[in-house]
């Protein structure tokens, strides 16, 4: 793996976890207008704090080199339901910040593959 990918995927991790520590605290100190927002969507009480703790999960997975595909994967799943939301309550402006943390971890998910492109085994990087 070259060093120019090594430090693209460590830079892309650091500033999603960060990002991802940040909304999910927010979720998990139940902050007044997170909550109206789970509530006006129509989501079930508390799921504000499901998500918080999965973000934070994910957040830490991020950071961890054996667990930074799987976290994004994971963390695409809930972008997935983020951008599902917003473009259903019909905040297109709302669906852009799911979508380009979506792309982000996508590459992550793209630079932690052990497979190449060609489906030779490429070793992982750290």
């Amino acid at each position: 793996m070259t060093k120019g990918r090594i430090i693209a995927s460590w830079i892309i991790q650091v500033l999603v976890a960060g990002l991802f520590l940040m909304m999910g605290s927010q979720k998990l100190m139940s902050d007044p207008e997170l909550v109206a927002n789970f509530a006006r969507w129509g989501l079930p009480d508390k799921m504000y704090l499901v998500i918080g703790f999965f973000e934070v999960l994910g957040a830490v997975g991020l950071l961890i080199p054996r667990f930074a595909g799987l976290a994004a994967s994971g963390l695409i799943l809930i972008m997935l339901g983020a951008l599902f939301t917003h473009l259903t309550h019909g905040e297109m402006g709302m669906a852009m910040m799911p979508l380009m943390v979506m792309i982000l971890l996508g590459v992550v998910v793209f630079l932690r593959n052990p497979l190449n492109a060609f489906g030779k085994s490429a070793e992982g990087i750290g």
